[in-house]
């Protein structure tokens, strides 16, 4: 009966990835994917990442971005945000409330560069990061190009200015 679990538990990652989800960074793999921008959540998530544009300072250039969600049984969710141009993750919690969810991106320490990824796999200190692995990063960014929502965020200036 042991074997017969432990089979099981080893099992769950391939089927996970046999399916097209990534079984990485997760501790279970997802059950499926969710449009994100439907979520009340994450509503609007355009003004969100442009005001993440904005807090970089990256706005006089175009700017690609790719959302993607996961959802497990238990009602649990998980969003991640890729940006093309700063080659990094960021993974986003949104909220109900219009001001939090639209300054929710705005923070340096929430994103993780596969740069900064450590051949060793140790942790590299990326405050909530949570994507320690090469392996994780390539594949929450290769299932976002797959199946992601996409944002262009073309040049534009900063009111007040």
């Amino acid at each position: 009966m042991k074997a017969w679990f432990a089979v099981l538990v080893l099992a769950i990652p391939l089927f996970a990835r046999a399916h097209g989800l990534p079984d990485e960074p997760f501790r279970t793999p997802p059950d499926e994917r969710f449009l994100v921008s439907a979520n009340p959540y994450y509503h609007q998530p355009e003004r969100a990442i442009k005001n993440r544009v904005a807090y970089f300072k990256k706005q006089d250039g175009t700017n690609h971005f790719c959302l993607v969600g996961y959802k497990w049984r238990d009602g649990n969710t998980q969003v991640w945000l890729y940006w093309l141009e700063e080659g990094s993750l960021v993974q986003w919690d949104g909220s109900l409330d219009r001001e939090i969810r639209e300054a929710s991106l705005m923070d340096t320490t929430d994103g993780v560069r596969l740069a900064d990824i450590p051949a060793d796999g140790e942790d590299p200190g990326l405050g909530g990061a949570r994507v320690t692995r090469v392996r994780a990063w390539h594949q929450l960014v290769d299932d976002c190009e797959r199946h992601g929502q996409k944002y262009v965020i073309a040049p534009f200036a900063l009111s007040g200015k």
